[in-house]
């Protein structure tokens, strides 16, 4: 067996393969790019409709019992306390108000106005009570919602991302990753009310402005309608900056959890070398350029903010000074006939008050609406960046027609394998070997030089797809075989000694969940990693920190190894698992291994994979079969 001794990928000096480098200097998101990210979100919004159309009716409710009641406190304590004008007979038959003294008169008595007082606050704790209790049940009801919505475009977005080739993750940035997953995810709750909801609720409040502020005067309500679109022409405007400003402040802050998470892998590294002060210079640095570019964001979204305030404040103010004016020449209301009923049948004080709430009310949902405009754009850059992952399809995939994997009986072969992570560099090229069932079979050459060793074994789990050739199991090429049965029938002890922040005992039967103790401690004695474990705390049930960074990293290594060992599989890839052992204790894995292998595997076929060193001196050194 021969191979071409290529760096691997891994080492290569390369950037993220994704679609997150784009070109700083451009707005790659269109007007209709926009609202097309914003509907791409409708199959996780979906499954929760019914409780968000629940969660707008009860709002709705709430809002017309709200405005019901908020009315009903204008006309009592502004139309009637303090300017002594009669009451609406509405208002009057509601409160069981006597019209010869509240309505049929010019003006209220003294004695009138204080029995109001009253109703007045009844009214007011009543109000309150309700915008209370109300505000903060649909609080808590939409934060279930939102995160339930969430939660599935998470689980879809970690599925894709580990549906990748082997050389996405080899070139892409960690921390990228982590803040697509975490914080650009996050959008998709974070739209729901911005984009879905609230739009509808300002829209509705303010053409429901425009429509009672037209029974008191044509003229307001023109004049709110007129207002809407210099604030239309400024969002457009602003919009492709704020969009390119957004994305730079999520890749610079991508960047830093990137350097961040390398910089906590790396402790160790960084203590040895006596790195601490140069490392902490630079994170005085690049959570600099970070807040930097996120300071010129909220500027520019905060100067559209200004902006459509100024404009919204040139309408109050035509409008305050019609009002002002008609008020003090008491000019009939346009609706007379509709607004006597409520006691608003001329402009005065308390006319004033209930047109002006409305009016305000409107203008306040076109600056809720300009506003939401603007944090669109940066919910639409951190979802867009979301769907760059979602969009890429994974590279290894069920064939048409795929079959289950039979027991295995014969043989692995390997014919005229090539393979190359960048096209024009192989790693593995015209590579043709046959391993037996009930052999152990080792695949020799010198460690870390990217010689093709743990790419092959890859190739064998399909964790990428040969360039030529094929593998082969039992005769059959392992891509008319479906993934599931493939990659269930093989164990692997990686390189990478990685293990999670649980117990002892379920990071060996981490792949191997319904193992019982027994398998466990077994499996354990063959990695001999049963003697260190019977000396921790609590044993297989001591629980490990993040990484097991209290482990040597040979210990980490045999309960790696004992994952491998515990799933009992027909292949077994040990990929350089004696690496980091002293030559004592790689002996007795070996004859461990060698004694397992007998009565459990080999007398079923069972086919063992070893991936070894050069450092390790078997003779006769030839591909092959390790010795007895």
């Amino acid at each position: 067996m021969s191979e071409n001794a290529v760096a691997s990928p891994a080492h290569e000096d390369a950037s993220p393969v994704d679609a997150a480098n784009i070109d700083p200097g451009r707005d790659d998101l269109s007007l209709g790019g926009v609202f097309k990210i914003f509907w791409r979100t409708w199959p996780f919004i979906r499954p929760s409709l019914k409780h968000l159309i629940a969660f707008v009716a009860i709002s709705g409710i709430i809002g017309v019992i709200g405005v019901g009641l908020g009315g009903l406190l204008v006309a009592l304590a502004t139309t009637g306390i303090m300017s002594a004008d009669p009451l609406g007979s509405a208002v009057a038959a509601l409160y069981d108000f006597d019209p010869s003294v509240y309505v049929n008169v010019d003006k209220l008595s003294d004695d009138a106005r204080r029995a109001l007082a009253w109703p007045t606050v009844n009214t007011a704790i009543v109000l309150t009570l309700i915008g209370v209790t109300a505000g903060f049940s649909l609080y808590y009801y939409s934060i279930w919602i939102f995160q339930s919505i969430n939660q599935r475009m998470r689980v879809q977005l970690i599925d894709r991302l580990q549906a990748q080739f082997l050389a996405y993750h080899a070139r892409a940035e960690t921390g990228d990753a982590i803040y697509r997953l975490h914080q650009d995810s996050a959008m998709v709750t974070a739209i729901i009310r911005p984009v879905f909801l609230e739009p509808i609720m300002f829209l509705g409040r303010y053409l429901g402005g425009i429509v009672i502020v037209m029974a008191f005067s044509p003229q307001h309500a023109l004049i709110l309608g007129v207002t809407s679109l210099p604030l239309i022409l400024l969002g457009r405007y602003v919009s492709p900056r704020l969009r390119l400003m957004f994305r730079t402040t999520r890749e610079s802050n991508s960047a830093l959890t990137s350097w961040i998470q390398e910089s906590v892998q790396g402790i160790r590294v960084v203590k040895a070398t006596a790195s601490e002060a140069d490392r902490t210079d630079e994170f005085e640095r690049r959570p600099l350029r970070a807040l930097g570019a996120a300071f010129r964001s909220r500027v520019a979204l905060n100067l559209l903010g200004i902006l459509s305030f100024a404009i919204i404040g040139i309408a109050t103010i035509v409008l305050q000074s019609y009002a002002a004016w008609w008020s003090h020449q008491e000019t009939s209301v346009f609706a007379r006939d509709l607004l006597l009923a409520f006691g608003f049948a001329v402009w005065n004080f308390g006319t004033f008050g209930a047109a002006g709430s409305r009016w305000r009310d409107a203008t306040g949902s076109l600056r809720g609406l300009i506003n939401l405009w603007g944090r669109a754009q940066d919910m639409a850059v951190g979802l867009g960046r979301v769907f760059e992952i979602m969009d890429l399809e994974p590279d290894i995939r069920d064939r048409h027609g795929a079959s289950v994997l039979a027991p295995l009986a014969e043989a692995v072969t390997f014919d005229d394998v090539s393979f190359s992570y960048i096209a024009g560099k192989p790693v593995l090229n015209g590579i043709s070997a046959r391993a037996t069932a009930g052999t152990i079979t080792a695949i020799i050459g010198p460690t870390g030089t990217g010689n093709g060793k743990s790419t092959l074994m890859s190739l064998l789990l399909r964790l990428a797809d040969v360039d030529e050739g094929r593998i082969a199991i039992d005769g059959t090429d392992i891509r008319d075989l479906t993934i599931a049965s493939l990659r269930a029938c093989i164990s692997i002890a990686m390189q990478e000694n990685i293990l999670f922040s649980d117990t002892v005992c379920e990071n060996i039967r981490y792949a191997a969940p319904n193992a019982n103790l027994a398998d466990v401690i077994a499996a354990a004695r063959v990695a001999c990693a049963d003697e260190f474990v019977g000396e921790l705390p609590d044993g297989y049930d001591t629980p490990f920190g993040e990484r097991a960074s209290r482990l040597s990293t040979g210990q980490r290594q045999r309960l790696v190894l004992a994952r491998a060992i515990v799933r009992d599989t027909p292949i077994l890839i040990l990929d350089e698992p004696t690496s980091a052992l002293d030559a004592r204790t790689e002996l007795t894995v070996l004859s461990n291994l060698k004694d397992w292998g007998k009565p459990q595997g080999l007398r079923r076929g069972t086919l063992h994979f070893s991936d070894y060193a050069s450092a390790v001196d078997y003779s006769p050194r030839q591909p092959g079969h390790l010795p007895d």
